[in-house]
């Protein structure tokens, strides 16, 4: 390998190491600015880069003058590495056994996701609950006539134009409806099984608008998480607008709950952009969660496509009970 050559795969290395320990530091960082916090949703694909700098380490260590520099580029990689499969790995471990609870999540997209898909999903999962963001009057109307009403015949929120159309379909009563003053609209109801539970309905603001409102909005979920796991079994459902890389979802996850892609071993399972100028590439990262909490536990999720809607559909089925 020629000098230059060297000289520029090991000036690569270093600019890509502090670039990718920065994204890697965006986990840690609560900011009102925005770059970190839309930078943290994409923090675990450091890992990549690290494999890569790894690897190009590597082959400059062979026949390396300055063998001391190359060194610490090789641990400084490999520990890069090894943080990253330490955070990911819990999502590629456990799940399975029964479920007798099935739970949806469906973010419409200013009401243009497509009601019959969403029904159709609804209807072969032999889902339970469902909860539907930016849910407009004429969506609302879309979801009846394609038969939303008779499958799951009892509900909770309002549609509304825009982003705040949050809502909750059921197939058992609900009651103690409460508002969750989120952004885009949330709710916090009693669903009545036979061991009854609080359901979190959940839409943050998003972050691109300026992190504060969002920030402020992962402050009262967690409030009220915290005040809900105390009293009982709790779900809290819906589109968070954040990944496990936020530090704030993660203090979200500190009141007692489990995020269910997790619980369920179902890998890195992401839900958005489902679709970006006409095309559908694979979704990025993973903004829509199941929450559970003790009482419940997640045993499978899966995602589902639904057209005219940047988010796919998330799919959980739980286990409820104790384990012990």
């Amino acid at each position: 390998m020629r000098r230059l050559g060297r000289i520029a795969l090991a000036v690569f290395v270093t600019l890509a190491l502090v670039g990718l320990f920065g994204l890697t530091m965006t986990r840690f960082v609560v900011t009102n600015r925005s770059w970190p916090t839309m930078a943290a949703a994409f923090a675990s694909y450091a890992v990549l880069g690290f494999v890569v700098t790894l690897a190009i380490s590597l082959l400059l260590l062979r026949g390396a003058q300055h063998r001391g520099w190359v060194l610490a580029a090789v641990v400084a990689s490999a520990v890069g590495v090894a943080a990253h499969v330490y955070w990911l790995s819990p999502l590629y471990v456990g799940g399975g056994g029964r479920a007798d609870l099935v739970v949806m999540s469906a973010n419409l997209e200013f009401g243009h996701g497509d009601a019959a898909t969403v029904v159709r999903t609804a209807t072969s999962h032999h889902v339970d609950v469902l909860v539907l963001q930016e849910v407009t009057p004429e969506e609302n109307t879309a979801l009846a006539r394609a038969g939303l009403a008779k499958l799951l015949p009892h509900h909770a929120g309002q549609p509304a134009h825009g982003a705040k159309g949050t809502m909750v379909f059921s197939r058992f009563a609900v009651d103690e409806i409460l508002p969750l003053t989120l952004g885009n609209g949330g709710l916090d109801v009693r669903v009545a099984t036979i061991v009854p539970f609080r359901l979190l309905a959940v839409h943050t603001e998003q972050p691109v608008k300026g992190p504060v409102g969002w920030r402020r909005d992962l402050g009262v979920l967690r409030e009220r998480a915290r005040a809900a796991v105390h009293e009982g079994p709790t779900l809290a459902v819906g589109d968070f607008n954040a990944t496990q890389d936020h530090a704030l979802f993660r203090r979200v996850l500190g009141e007692g709950m489990y995020d269910a892609a997790e619980e369920a071993g179902s890998g890195w399972q992401t839900t958005w952009p489902s679709k970006w100028r006409g095309t559908s590439p694979r979704p990025l990262i993973a903004l829509d969660h199941v929450l559970t909490s003790n009482g419940f536990t997640a045993v499978r999720t899966s995602t589902v496509e639904v057209p005219h809607t940047d988010h796919l559909a998330l799919v959980v089925e739980v286990r409820t009970g104790s384990d012990d």
